[in-house]
């Protein structure tokens, strides 16, 4: 693995801290790529330290062309012993969570590369019909770039920082165009071949 392939990004503590929704470590974002057929595909951000210190590392990602994957995303604290898995929370509060998949090797919701490798479409909803991005569905096609997860925070306000227009926004103009605030972002390289 050289150095080209690993990119440092940046994670925050889950969650604003206040009242109802105090602060998560997140250390972890993990990316399981389902085929129809075949064992999933596990590919890792690691930040052992959690935010600050030591920037952490993703492991490069490698699909297979012309295929279409389930891709569920998972969230883990591993700076506690057992592991803690973070997802649930971010499940069970959905309707204030969603899920970006941005960068050049994505085209989907809330971004648009016309000859990006990965076609990625939400599979999940909140309680109001919203995604959260906890499970997509990715198409892969020849090519190479770099996918960002990003996972925002988007409490109900008025007006509600989470709509249906959310990823036309983050695709419009990137997440100073809506509300709310980063819980964890990563970058991993993508090659399908």
């Amino acid at each position: 693995m050289t150095k080209l392939l690993l990119i440092p990004i940046l994670l925050t503590a889950a969650c604003k801290d206040d009242t109802t929704n105090p602060n998560e470590v997140i250390t972890t974002i993990q990316l399981s790529f389902s085929p129809a057929t075949g064992s999933p595909m596990v590919f890792e951000f690691n930040d052992p330290d959690g935010d600050g210190g030591q920037a952490g590392t993703a492991q490069p990602i490698t699909l297979t062309k012309d295929l279409t994957f389930t891709l569920d995303v998972r969230f883990l604290n591993r700076t506690v012993t057992p592991e803690e898995d973070t997802t649930m929370e971010v499940m069970d509060e959905g309707f204030q969570h969603m899920l970006f998949f941005t960068g050049s090797a994505v085209k989907g919701p809330a971004t648009n590369n016309a000859t990006a490798p990965l076609t990625q479409a939400y599979a999940d909803m909140d309680v109001n019909g919203l995604p959260i991005g906890l499970k997509d569905t990715i198409m892969t096609a020849a090519g190479t770039g770099t996918m960002t997860v990003t996972l925002r925070h988007m409490p109900p306000e008025e007006p509600p920082a989470k709509s249906a227009d959310s990823p036309t926004a983050v695709k419009n103009g990137g997440f100073a165009a809506i509300g709310g605030s980063t819980d964890a972002t990563a970058d991993f390289m993508v090659t399908v071949q």
